[in-house]
């Protein structure tokens, strides 16, 4: 069979993302500056990736805010300080870099900015982009950089969901007036608009799927998120972070099929262990990986972002031909 006549090993219709090196040490030991992560979101466009992501912490210890996401580091790390620039500022620099790829926010915590003003950012830069935003939301979730920046903390759920309350309809192009326990606001608009109609697709991402966050996905997603990278990458561990989910839709009457799904996964592209103590990732020769890809499109998830290994130019072109294996 020749190359012309060969199935692509993924369907056409599985999105394929890079979240970007963009905190202390990422990019293999090297920390990179602000400058670095825009040229590395050029070159994934260049090599084939559907879509570059940022994700929107301040200042953190990871030592003991990894444990939310299931990582026990060892004692000698207990005490480090890291950080990364930040999100926005970034995205805004990198729609202007790029023209194809889509760029988002994985994910936004809505407790580090007013409601209102989030939203005015992120039409601001989904007009900087001619229209290639998603706009990916969370509740938060590293104790450190809230009390070290003056956030609050507590009920960050509540916080999110009055949060949303305002950052939807404002994207819609609505005038929102809201008055609620944590958020206000009084006849906004977002004027000039951006020139998409409807405004950016709005993600959110979920750990675990409790049942309060897991019923504002089906309220308010148009995609849902989960973070695998620093853990279990299987399918299996997808399918049970997908479940609650997906009882949410049910319980909420939703079609599910109408909720597109986003995982984020964990590659090493090498013999060497993974960088993330415990994490699973999809790992063995540019096949091998391919198929863990074509694996997750078949339980419908239709866009997969990765955290490589290495995560630098070098990975990123190797990577590039895994996309080429997956679309031959």
């Amino acid at each position: 069979m020749s190359t012309a006549d060969a199935k692509p090993i993924a369907p056409a219709a599985l999105h394929v993302g890079l979240l970007l090196p963009s905190w202390t040490a990422a990019m293999d030991g090297v920390t990179p500056r602000a400058g670095d992560v825009v040229a590395l979101a050029r070159l994934a466009e260049q090599v084939g990736f559907d879509s570059v992501w940022m994700s929107d912490h301040f200042f953190y210890e990871p030592y003991d805010d990894f444990r939310v996401v299931g990582v026990e580091l060892p004692q000698e790390l207990a005490g480090i300080k890291n950080g990364q620039w930040e999100c926005w500022t970034m995205l805004a620099a990198i729609a202007q870099a790029t023209t194809r790829v889509n760029l988002g926010t994985l994910v936004c915590n809505t407790g580090f900015r007013n409601p209102a003003l989030l939203a005015r950012m992120a039409d601001t830069v989904d007009d900087l982009s001619d229209g290639r935003l998603i706009l990916g939301l969370g509740a938060g979730d590293f104790a450190t950089e809230h009390r070290a920046f003056g956030y609050p903390f507590d009920h960050r759920v509540g916080r999110f969901e009055e949060a949303l309350a305002i950052i939807a309809p404002l994207l819609r192009g609505e005038t929102v007036t809201f008055e609620g326990r944590w958020q206000r606001c009084e006849n906004a608009a977002l004027t000039p608009k951006a020139a998409r109609s409807g405004g950016p697709p709005i993600m959110i991402g979920s750990l675990e799927g409790r049942p309060r966050m897991s019923r504002l996905v089906v309220e308010h997603a148009v995609m849902w998120n989960t973070m695998l990278a620093f853990g279990d990458a299987s399918p299996a561990a997808w399918q049970r972070a997908w479940a609650p989910i997906a009882a949410a839709c049910e319980t909420h009457g939703r079609d599910p099929a109408s909720l597109a799904r986003h995982a984020t996964v964990g590659v090493n592209l090498t013999r060497d262990p993974y960088p993330v103590p415990g994490a699973q990732p999809f790992a063995g020769d540019d096949e091998a990986i391919a198929e863990r890809f074509a694996a997750y499109a078949a339980l419908g998830v239709g866009h997969v972002s990765i955290m490589p290994h290495p995560w630098t130019a070098a990975g990123i072109e190797r990577f590039g031909r895994i996309i080429e294996q997956l679309r031959a």
